[in-house]
Parts: structure tokens; sequence; C-alpha cells
């Protein structure tokens, strides 16, 4: 009986377990359809989901397992974090799990999140590391040689100028300003003790120079090197002044040391020029004045080591970043005495507005015609303003240059006719020698004399016409 009941019982175990295993199969299946479509599965699942996205091993959550602290780790390659799908938040009674349900959702969220950026991150464009090579105190008979080094070696450089030496060799400003270098103001004779006596003086040979090379190029330079550097000569004012009157000043941030005393050998140049090519941005101070022949020869090493490290060579203009250095105690300790309100107002609030964009303005006198570029003329008021030598020298006449009395004086269309800028006066002598007197508006502006463009024409035979403005210019029309 018993060997029976064995017999039998062996033969419905198979039964049995093949009952039992369909029943788990359809308690699985029921389990799963319960569970929904996708992005309405329990949180678990989606943590779990979103854990194996981003490439971390996280147990499902259980009162006895609390969420850990999330770690930034990248995800493994192959792993396209874009494609994780943020937890979409639920109104209040929806049944599936929230972010805000589910801690460790959230904190996983954030993680994937971070893998993200940190992945943009470590993928960086290669950024364009870039060398400013300038020359101070040209031109002179050095400027040639630098100007063919640098021709042949494809590599543009700005050259800080003194107005003196400019005026001397203009056409080595031609030159440079032709073959597509930046041209910045250095100063008229590079005198510390009268630069840094006062800012006024400054200001005279910055204006001085400024003329004197846009009467060669026809632009006026809007960068601004000190001789010797700000450092131990600038003081707040300076800084100011310049940036208010429509300057950037421009230090350097590696010396070649080409300066640093007579004769140094264009060896130590080129070791001195390359002593920060782990530096992204590079305003590389050279100098081209005379007795720097050693700095030429120095040049083509200096750009080849440039090259060889991946540098492009760029152009100072005023919207560089500009490099200064910082204002000592000695220079603020100097106490100079600083410009008057009245000499601010008429000097630095208008000389801004020379750099200001804006429409040529068109003279059509007779029968010439000049243009003055934006910046060559103000418009205020409803009245044009003109500097007296561009406008008078551009249409034909002559401008003389009085020291004593601070005048201008014309002689144009035969009539000689005198600026007065200290009493605001014009004084016209006819062709038969009668003399008349106007009241006008007469600035001095740095080493320039401005006039109403009405008053100088009127003044000098020819009445305005026509004033009229268009898409592309101004123009005014006189007789």
């Amino acid at each position: 009986m018993l060997e029976v009941e064995k017999m039998k019982e062996s033969r419905e175990n198979p039964i049995r377990r093949f009952i039992m295993r369909g029943l788990l199969i359809m308690a699985v299946l029921l389990s799963m359809s319960a569970f929904g479509g996708e992005g309405e599965s329990p949180a678990s699942w989606r943590t779990f989901s979103l854990q194996a996205e981003a490439g971390l091993a996280a147990p499902l959550l259980s009162k006895n397992n609390p969420p850990d602290v999330p770690v930034q780790d990248l995800p493994p390659a192959g792993v396209k974090n874009a494609e994780a799908k943020p937890l979409q938040p639920r109104s209040p009674g929806d049944s599936a799990y929230t972010e805000a349900a589910d801690p460790q959702a959230s904190a996983l969220q954030k993680v994937s999140d971070a893998a993200v950026t940190t992945n943009q991150e470590a993928k960086p464009g290669k950024k364009t590391r870039v060398v400013y090579l300038t020359f101070d105190d040209g031109p002179s008979a050095v400027t040639p040689q630098v100007l063919k080094i640098l021709q042949e070696q494809g590599v543009k450089a700005t050259f800080f100028v003194l107005g003196e030496q400019a005026a001397s060799r203009p056409e080595m400003i031609n030159a440079i300003w032709e073959q597509g270098h930046a041209i910045g103001n250095h100063t008229y004779n590079h005198n510390y003790h009268d630069l840094y006596s006062g800012f006024t003086e400054f200001w005279r040979q910055i204006k001085q120079t400024e003329e004197t090379v846009r009467g060669i190029t026809g632009v006026r330079p809007q960068l601004v090197r000190a001789p010797g550097g700000t450092f131990g000569h600038f003081d707040n004012t300076y800084f100011y002044l310049l940036k208010q009157a429509g300057y950037e000043v421009m230090d350097w941030t590696v010396d070649s040391g080409d300066s640093s005393r007579r004769g140094v050998p264009a060896a130590e140049i080129v070791q001195n020029s390359v002593a920060e090519l782990d530096s992204p941005s590079v305003v590389l101070l050279l100098h081209d004045g005379s007795g720097h022949e050693q700095s030429a020869k120095a040049l083509p090493a200096i750009i080849e080591r440039y090259k060889a490290a991946g540098y492009e060579f760029g152009l100072l203009d005023a919207q560089s970043a500009p490099v200064q250095f910082r204002v000592s105690a000695q220079a603020a300790a100097l106490q100079r005495v600083k410009p008057s309100t009245a000499w601010i107002s008429a000097n630095i609030v208008p000389n801004a507005e020379l750099f200001a964009p804006g429409k040529p303005l068109a003279l059509e006198v007779g029968r010439l015609e000049t243009v003055l570029k934006p910046g060559e003329y103000n418009f205020r008021d409803g009245q044009y303003s003109v500097p007296l030598r561009a406008a008078v020298e551009r249409l034909g006449g002559q401008v003389g240059w009085d020291t004593a009395t601070r005048s201008g004086k014309v002689s144009w269309n035969g009539r000689t006719v005198t600026l007065n800028s200290k009493k605001q006066q014009i004084e016209i002598v006819q062709p038969d020698g009668a003399v008349e007197l106007k009241t006008a508006n007469i600035q001095l502006i740095g080493s320039s004399l401005w006039v109403s463009l009405r008053d100088l024409l009127e003044a000098t035979g020819h009445p305005p016409l026509e004033a009229s403005v268009n898409a592309e210019e101004r123009r005014v029309k006189a007789l």
C-alpha cells in the first residue's frame, strides 16, 4: 500500500509542478499588464531604468535601503545621455508616481543632467591662442626692416608711433598703413618730464600726434600707449579722462627687454619674448625706434616660435580687451593738478564724438567737393562744426596758425579770414580791404581749431544753399 501511494505521488509531482509553473507565469503576465505602457511604470521601475541609462548600479528603493547620495560620475562610452527622458511632473491625484514622490528618481535625474553637462564641458572647442606684436618709438630707419620681415612672414602688427617721427617720415606711416598694420598713438616726443608733469601736457601731445597721423592716413588712432608704460606714470585722472575722450590705453603682458639697455643682443630678445608661451593671449612689447636693429634681427625667430606654439597673430584696436597696469602708490601720491571742469567740457567731452559712429558729411562748395568722415565733424543742436584745417585745405584753401593769439588765418576765395578762439570772433578782410568782425563759435580742441560750418562758409564767401540727409550721408551745398 505504501508503495502504491509513493507511485501515485510520484506521478502527481510533475503535474503539480507543471500547474505551479503555469500559475506563476500567469501571475507575472498579469502583473506586467497592470503596470501599463511606457511612461507610466512605477517609480521604482523608472528609477532602475534611469540608473541603467546613466551607467549606475543602484538597488531599488525600500525602507531598509534609502537612496545613496548621487555621485557625478561620467557615464560609460556609448551611453547617450541626451536620450534619457526626464521625469514628467504629474498633477495632484494622478495615480502615477511624481518626481517629488520619488527622491531617488529626482536625484538620479540630476546625476544624468550633470553627466550631460560634464560631457559637453569635457569637449570644448579648441580655443585660439593669440599674440599681438607691438612696436614702439618708430618710425625710424629700423621700420623698413621690420615691415619686410612681417610681410615675408604673413604677419600683422601694431605700431605705436611718435608724432615727431611720423612727421619726419610720413612715407613710413603710409607703408605701415598700406600693408594692413594697425597704428597707435605713443605721444609726440616721448619726454617723460613733460608728459607726466600733468594731464593737459599729455593730452596736447596725444592730439598733436593724432592730427599728424590723420593727416597722413586719414584715420585717427584710438589706441594710446604711454611711454614707459602706465605703471609709475598714470594716476586715475589719466586713465579716466582718456577713456572719456574715446581712447583705449594699452600696456603689454610680455616685455622683450629690447630697451632695457643699449645693444641688447637678438638672442636675449628672443628668449624674453617667448617666456610665456602657455598664455592664451600675449601682448608683446618690441621697439622699432632708432638703434633697435637687434629687435629686427630677433623678429623672425620670435615669429617662428609663436607659430610653432600654435599662436595666431592679431591686430589691436579700440575693441580689444585693454591691458593696463595698476596705478602705483608713487603715481597716486604725486598730487598733480587736475584739469578744470571748463577744460574737460571744452576738450574731453567733444573729443569722444570724434570716434562716434555715424554718416559722412559731404561738403559741396562751388565746383569742389570733399567728405568728412564720422568723427571729423560734429552735429549738435542742428548745427555742424568742423575742424578748420581739414575743411579748408581739402577745398583748396590755406590755413596758418598764430600761437600767440590762438588764431587760425584762412586764405580762400580771394579773402583773408582770421578766426580767434580767445575772442570767439571772426575777422574778415574783403578783397577791397574792408574789414568786418563777426561773433562765432570757435573752439580749440587739442591742437585743432573747430568752427561752426555756417560761420566759416559765410565768412569765406560761400554761403550755404542747401542741407540734406539720406540713408548714406549728410550733405551741405554752398555757393
